[in-house]
């Protein structure tokens, strides 16, 4: 991807890369054919004809490069018209521009020159405060300023003089002690204080410095009491007059802070260090009556080293502070505590015991070591009274946790204060390095005051923390504002504390792992006031680590892509062109944007402690709503496209809700196929995303994606709890390939899925996911849909009829049943159990019924004879056989039967059988008899007469008329054929023949044996 911009396509050479993160993968221009070549100057400065930077022509505004993330997508050219310098076209180009031919000035390093001016007024007389300031420029003087650096001192009031010429602090501690009574007097003078002359003071400091050569360079600690009453605008000028033509740097620190009550801002000489590039402290006053605390003291002596500690080019080759103590007094009891020497530390370790009076030290002050050794300290003991400190030295001190008790005999009012310093370790072989952890903390406006509700112009705060060069990662960095003076109650106000960031987010951190800590000052809702700012380093449970690579070597470095990765297969051209690689992300690789540094091995510290005094800032802008503060940029926003899913998970880290402190409301996510345009709020939204976390987390969030059109490029923003949005984030950009064919994709032809809402991971966000469905597949849907809601209703349409009609045909059935005449009893004797019988009859008695047969109960339909009436039976037999019976023929000879398909089967007749009933065929294939006479439709059961005769429907065999006994009775049929109770015997069944139908319709004529006349009566009576 090119990342760089230029007027015209630059000529050079690319080798082939399978890893196109290493550093020799990398286009190399041509100096030969590249004459075209203008821009810019921030890429290609070394080729001969290039004199211009990007303009919003050429800039490359697409790539997450980091000048791209920190600058909004803006060219260089455009940054640079927006500074001050170039506004209002206050340097226009042309040939009147100036001569800007640079000048170099060659100097060498010197020795630093100190100038310790001091307010010698009456203000200086109340309570303890010219005792206190007397033992401080002492121990100054005598412990902490360098050998070989030159020290003078000059006192100030209405008019100013030197105390101290300007000589080379003595190695030795005699030397140095002498030179430290001889610069300040015992007793100060009498003049007020509002006739001070702090200008006098700093002229006559440039001229002790001058005396040596030349004031540029010289240090100036101007220690003077503060005062409710601004300076006036004229003196601040005369002051700045003075500072900028010496050419010196100017440190001051106000003693004491007289106003205790609701200290303001004030214009003051704090204005001295913002012109020189310094730091300001203060000291607030502690009197008590006629008296004063020793803190007050202890604080002074702490200003002047960390004033000092600026100037030292080796400052980390000075004593270190690494543990500080308050025990208060009236207790008369020991008091304990403990500090920790980390392995980079114990060359010198000096345990420091300030005290009010000696007395207030008892005789027990004892040092336990990391092995639980006690020390014997009486003989190691050194007692200055002149700084009023107890000092112990421990050489080569292990490192780990030290303990130490002290008897504690303080008044009630007063303390005792331990200080711990501690030198680098020598160079053994049990250490690579004598270089000590470092803590160096600045801000990034020197501006007083400052205005907390200026969003134009927020103040950072960093805080480095190194090894020798190297980085010190993991550690806990916190800052803490300490506003001077005390609340209604009288006691002090509670500080304001927040931890510093390494973590590379983009704002305020910029480059994570590189061992700056930084955060924005937290926007106080409070009244304009005067606060400390101070900075302390703690190990953070053992977790810090220091840096010992801080380059990724080639070797090492894991491979980016898999064996199956899809590379990149364009040419160098506008962004978005021939573009087929999927980006990806892997944690080892190194972040676009917020950068951090890489590493590859690091080495524990163990028990870290480190304490610097940044200064004295003011603040106001607090009494008014702070409402309109929006929340911090996200600069680390990175993606990791996720093919065989078709999901892309966005990575970053949670801003604040005020700028980088307390937690945001909800972000606000755009993305669209334009970088700049996306970078400044320009594209599609998506909803519903994940409720930001606390400041400082990070954070992920899944997205399912289902559009492979080409390159898109995402951003977001938080959004306060007062409805503020913040800046745009940094652009991330993401490619979605299509997924391979085993996966399930989208047919309906649209490559704009759209996106949707959706849920992914543990975390249970919710997130927006790419639609699949088509407006065709919709309609198609839709019209499915509709088919089936018209079948179902066609159904139940017809099932609705056919279930009336069913219904209405069954109530009329039942009517005509009732209306059938009830049914009489039938006679002993007669067939109870004849099929052809439609009337109810009762069961029969269970003496009849055949072992294993089932009763039947209900109605039987009836048979053919049963529902014809004899009119209609005499009718239908003169319709078929309108002749007579053929001449010769016999009662008893054989004749052929016609007769109506009654539904009898032929029953077929071996010999000649006594004259029987008719015997019928039942639907389960039985045999039974009928004797019923029908008459008119009657069905009376009876017996048979001696003058009826019978039809046989065996046309194959002869009909003989017999008469029967009167004494026979009809015996009662069982439905299982073959099985007739009584003595009766009954022909067996024959395979069905023809009926009596198919007869008729080959136009066979039957007789029987009896007469026309006689076989008319019969079937009447029948």
């Amino acid at each position: 991807m090119p990342t760089s911009c230029s007027n015209v396509p630059v000529h050079g050479t690319m080798p082939a890369c399978d890893d196109f993160r290493e550093t020799t993968c990398r286009f190399t221009p041509s100096a030969a054919n590249n004459d075209e070549v203008t821009s810019s100057l921030m890429y290609v400065h070394h080729l001969p004809h290039v004199t211009q930077f990007c303009d919003a022509a050429t800039h490359q505004a697409s790539p997450p490069t980091k000048h791209n993330g920190l600058c909004n997508h803006r060219p260089v050219w455009q940054v640079i018209l927006q500074h001050p310098d170039f506004l209002y076209d206050s340097n226009p180009s042309g040939e009147a521009t100036m001569n800007v031919t640079p000048v170099f000035t060659y100097v060498r390093q010197a020795p630093t020159r100190y100038v310790i001016v001091v307010e010698n007024t009456a203000i200086m007389n109340e309570q303890k405060r010219w005792e206190f300031l007397r033992k401080a420029v002492r121990k100054l003087l005598v412990y902490d300023v360098p050998a070989g650096s030159e020290v003078g001192v000059v006192l100030f009031n209405e008019e100013a003089r030197t105390k101290l010429p300007l000589a080379p602090t003595p190695s030795t501690l005699d030397e140095r002690q002498r030179l430290a009574t001889a610069s300040m007097p015992r007793n100060p003078s009498t003049t007020q204080q509002g006739q001070r002359c702090i200008i006098c003071g700093l002229e006559e400091a440039v001229v002790m410095l001058k005396s040596s050569g030349s004031s540029a360079g010289g240090v100036i600690l101007l220690v003077t009491s503060g005062s409710p009453q601004p300076l006036s605008p004229y003196d601040i000028r005369q002051m700045s007059a003075v500072v900028t033509k010496g050419g010196v740097r100017v440190v001051p620190i106000v003693y004491p802070v007289t106003a205790v009550r609701d200290t303001k801002p004030t214009s003051g000489v704090e204005k001295l260090a913002q012109l020189s590039g310094t730091e300001s402290f203060a000291v607030l006053d502690e009197g008590i009556g006629s008296d004063s605390k020793v803190s007050m003291m202890v604080a002074l002596m702490d200003a002047l080293y960390s004033a000092l500690r600026i100037f030292i080019p080796h400052a980390d080759k000075l004593p270190l502070l690494v543990h500080k103590q308050e025990f208060p007094g009236g207790t008369l009891s020991t008091s304990h505590g403990s500090f920790n020497i980390d392995n980079t530390l114990g060359g010198e370790v000096k345990f420091a015991l300030t005290y009010y009076d000696l007395n207030h030290v008892g005789n027990t002050v004892n040092l336990i070591n990391p092995h639980g050794r006690i020390m014997e300290t009486l003989h190691m003991q050194e007692e200055d009274g002149d700084v009023n400190t107890i000092f112990i030295t421990v050489t080569n001190a292990m490192a780990g946790e030290w303990k130490y008790n002290v008897e504690n005999r303080a008044d009630s009012h007063q303390s005792l204060c331990v200080r711990v310093l501690a030198t680098p370790r020598t160079a053994d072989t049990t250490t690579a390095s004598t270089d000590a952890i470092t803590l160096t903390s600045w801000t990034s406006n020197t501006a007083s005051p400052i205005n907390v509700s200026d969003v134009e112009n927020p103040v950072v705060l960093y805080a480095q923390v190194l090894c020798g060069e190297s980085p010190v990662v993991g550690a806990r960095v916190e800052a803490s504002l300490q506003r001077l003076g005390t609340n209604s109650t009288g006691s002090r106000y509670a500080p304001v504390t927040f931890l510093l960031l390494d973590n590379g987010s983009g704002d305020a951190d910029t480059t994570r792992y590189d061992g700056v800590y930084s955060r924005y000052l937290p926007p106080q809702e409070s009244p304009a006031a005067r606060y400390t700012l101070s900075v302390s380093l703690g190990d953070n449970n053992g977790t810090a680590r220091i840096i010992l690579s801080p380059h990724v070597s080639s070797s090492t470095r894991q491979r980016p892509h898999p064996s199956n990765h899809m590379s990149y297969t364009g040419q160098v051209g506008p962004f978005g062109e021939h573009y087929a690689r999927a980006h990806s992300y892997h944690p080892a690789w190194p972040r676009c944007c917020g950068s951090r540094v890489p590493y590859t091995s690091t080495l524990p510290i163990g028990n870290l402690f480190r304490s610097v005094t940044v200064g004295v800032i003011d603040l106001e802008g607090g009494q008014h709503s702070l409402a309109h503060i929006p929340p911090s940029r996200i600069g680390d926003l990175r993606a990791e496209v996720n093919v065989a899913a078709q999901k892309v998970t966005f990575y970053w880290t949670a801003p604040g809700d005020r700028l980088d402190h307390d937690q945001a409301m909800k972000y606000e996510v755009i993305f669209s196929r334009n970088a700049a345009a996306t970078g400044q709020g320009s594209g599609e939204k998506t909803l519903e995303w994940e409720t930001p976390k606390l400041v400082g987390t990070a954070s992920s969030h899944d997205m399912a994606w289902g559009r492979h059109d080409g390159v898109y490029y995402l951003a977001m923003r938080a959004v306060s709890k007062t409805g503020v949005p913040g800046p745009w984030s940094n652009t991330a950009e993401f490619f979605m390939p299509h997924p391979s064919t085993t996966t399930e994709i989208n047919t309906g032809g649209s490559t704009q899925g759209g996106v949707l809402g959706g849920r992914f991971g543990e975390i249970g966000v919710t997130t927006p996911q790419p639609s699949f469905l088509s407006t065709r597949n919709i309609l198609a849907i839709v019209g499915a849909a509709c088919g089936i809601l018209i079948v179902i209703l066609v159904m139940a349409v017809y099932y609705l009829l056919v279930v009336t009609r069913r219904r209405r045909h069954n109530q009329e059935k039942k009517s005509i049943e009732v209306l059938e005449p009830a049914a009489t009893t039938t006679p002993a004797g007669c067939d109870t159990d004849s099929e052809t019988d439609s009337i109810t009859k009762p069961p029969p008695p269970p003496e009849a019924r055949v072992v294993g047969e089932a009763e039947m109960t209900g109605k039987r339909s009836m048979s053919p004879i049963q529902s014809w009436p004899a009119s209609t039976l005499l009718a239908e037999h003169e319709r078929r056989h309108p002749h007579d019976t053929p001449e010769g023929g016999e009662a008893g000879g054989e004749m052929t039967l016609h007769q109506p398909d009654l539904g009898v089967p032929y029953m077929p007749t071996v010999h000649p059988a006594p004259p029987h009933p008719f015997y019928y065929h039942t639907p389960n294939g039985h045999y039974i008899e009928d004797n019923l006479p029908m008459d008119s439709g009657s069905m009376i059961s009876t017996q048979p007469s001696e003058s009826i005769s019978v039809y046989k429907v065996d046309t194959n065999t002869n009909d003989n008329v017999r008469q029967q006994p009167s004494s026979m009775t009809a015996t009662p049929i069982s439905w299982e054929g073959g099985r007739r109770a009584g003595t009766m015997k009954v022909p067996p069944p024959t395979p069905p023949k023809p009926t009596l139908s198919a007869h008729l319709t080959l136009g066979g004529v039957a007789a029987t044996p009896l007469g026309t006349e006689r076989k008319r009566r019969n079937v009447t009576q029948v």
